[in-house]
């Protein structure tokens, strides 16, 4: 599923450029998030491919849901009330951890779904 590494890099340029700070330079992020510079201008490109903790951690850095990502994704679950609910006792950070998660669980099955599909050519 090539669309769907094409739309990643697409809202990574998307984040790196309206960064609230003022537009990153690929050379800039990858220095952020320790990685090799050439990295950042490949994912955009579809040439690498992120991995889910690679994604979780720019869903971070921008401070955004790592489901952005993901144009088939719901950014609004109904689920999502529920599991505030299950956990009202937490605090703030605990609970953002916990939605964290389970995004992250979601962009991985979707980043395994597109390479299920993309053996199946």
């Amino acid at each position: 599923m090539a669309d769907l590494y094409k739309h990643i890099g697409q809202e990574i340029r998307k984040l790196r450029l309206a960064y609230p700070k003022g537009a990153l330079s690929q050379e800039a992020l990858a220095k952020r998030l320790q990685i090799a510079a050439n990295t950042i201008s490949r994912w955009e490109t579809g040439t690498y491919k992120p991995t889910p903790e690679d994604l979780d951690r720019l869903a971070r850095f921008f401070g955004v849901s790592i489901t952005v990502f993901f144009p088939d994704l719901k950014q609004g679950d109904e689920r999502t009330a529920m599991l505030t609910s299950a956990t009202g006792g937490l605090s703030e950070s605990d609970f953002e951890e916990v939605l964290r998660y389970a995004e992250f669980r979601k962009a991985r099955r979707a980043l395994q779904g597109a390479k299920r599909s993309r053996t199946k050519r």
